[in-house]
């Protein structure tokens, strides 16, 4: 089953897109886990281990896996809802027409970024946050950008006193998700990223940039995991409804389209594929697409920018290789 999608993922490392993958295809009936290449380029070749608790920079899946799960947990405990205004929690924010569910669908209307901004601690990394100019209004266009969950990680902080405690207490512990954290203990077990200009070889260090120099406390990245770990999360949503981590009501909401008469379907938090189908993606070359109706899953762990960002491969042939392995979930092939 799923030949397509293993050849294309296959392909992805023969073709130099990158320099390996770890990845799980899951549904009722199958469990494969897959490790291809997995090699580190610099400061020399070298083959790594080959296991599912390889860990990596999950990137942006921190977005999903972390800050939103978080964020709906407080819905739940109604700390707030998601049609408060943001500008009500953390009234540095300049826009008082930006709810907590646009920061989570990417409809605020907050730019993609600040071009040339200067960032060198936390108090500029929040600086550039709340510089962010709205380019257009809430709910009229979705527009990804790092500010909403940088904003959505600040919220979390105002209510549980620290971001990356509350995430370790209320999801990574309560799933046993052990090898999981944003600050690995033991750098040379994490998968190596880019080799950086001024930073060197990233390897055990977030390779985001403003989760890098914020060092703490950022909702739009930071999060590190293992294969074995997200499965365990992808279990959670899949097979146990949300359980132990969110009510099944609360699912339910989470993959309904917010923005359905938008520029794209989103979910809260999640990028939205067909039913049911929850989805999203990773700078460093992670992603994830979770068909909870169909109960199947594909879970890819990369460091496509090892050495060099500079390979664009991996992203162009991303998408096609979501949709083949929809197609085959639905086909059963």
């Amino acid at each position: 089953m799923f030949y397509k999608t293993k050849q294309s993922l296959d392909q992805l490392v023969q073709n130099g897109s990158t320099p390996g993958i770890s990845y799980q295809i899951k549904t009722n009936d199958i469990e494969e886990n897959w490790i291809l290449g997995l090699k580190s380029v610099f400061p020399e070749a070298e083959i790594l281990p080959r296991t599912t608790e390889n860990i990596y920079d999950i990137a942006s899946l921190t977005k999903v896996i972390a800050t939103t799960t978080r964020i709906l947990q407080l819905v739940e405990q109604q700390k707030f809802q998601l049609d408060d205004f943001i500008q009500t929690y953390l009234p540095q924010f300049r826009y008082d027409n930006v709810t907590i569910s646009h920061l989570l669908t990417h409809s605020s209307g907050l730019a993609q970024n600040i071009p040339n901004f200067e960032m060198h601690s936390a108090q500029d990394v929040m600086r550039y946050v709340y510089a962010t100019p709205q380019e257009a209004p809430p709910g009229t266009n979705v527009t990804y950008a790092d500010a909403n969950f940088l904003l959505l990680g600040y919220l979390i902080s105002k209510f549980d006193g620290n971001y990356e405690e509350a995430i370790q207490a209320n999801i990574l512990d309560p799933l046993q998700m052990t090898n999981s954290s944003f600050h690995p203990l033991n750098k040379k077990q994490v998968i190596p990223t880019e080799l950086d200009q001024a930073r060197g070889l990233i390897q055990g260090e977030v390779h985001d940039f403003k989760a890098w120099t914020a060092k703490s406390g950022t909702g739009h990245a930071g999060l590190f995991s293992t294969l074995a770990d997200l499965s365990k999360f992808r279990d959670a949503l899949i097979l146990k409804k949300g359980l132990p981590i969110l009510s099944e009501q609360t699912l339910e909401i989470m993959q309904t389209n917010h923005t359905p008469e938008l520029n794209r379907s989103r979910g809260l938090g999640w990028d939205l594929r067909g039913d049911s189908v929850l989805y999203h993606t990773g700078f460093t070359g992670t992603f994830m697409v979770l068909d909870l109706k169909r109960q199947a899953s594909l879970i890819v762990l990369s460091n496509r920018v090892h050495p060099s960002r500079a390979n664009p491969n991996f992203v162009l042939n991303r998408d096609s290789i979501v949709n083949i392995f929809l197609e085959e979930v639905t086909t059963k092939k």
